[in-house]
């Protein structure tokens, strides 16, 4: 995987995690990953984030509520 931002701490967009940044956060918490496992990682939430957007907007807000 070859993202831009591997290592910088600053994204290149508002709201993006880099790799360095999801190993702190994990690391906090006791899971060590690679630089490697945390690109999966990011675009794992990124497609789940798209599919979950993707279908509240389809679907509607109403279908989401209790």
């Amino acid at each position: 995987m070859n993202r831009k931002n591997i290592g910088d701490d600053s994204p290149e967009t508002a709201g993006e995690m880099t790799p360095s940044q999801v190993m702190k956060i994990l690391a906090k918490h006791g899971t060590v990953v690679t630089e490697d496992e945390a690109e999966i990682i990011l675009d794992f939430v990124s497609k789940m984030s798209k599919i979950a957007i993707d279908q509240y907007l389809r679907l509607g807000k109403k279908a989401f509520e209790d």
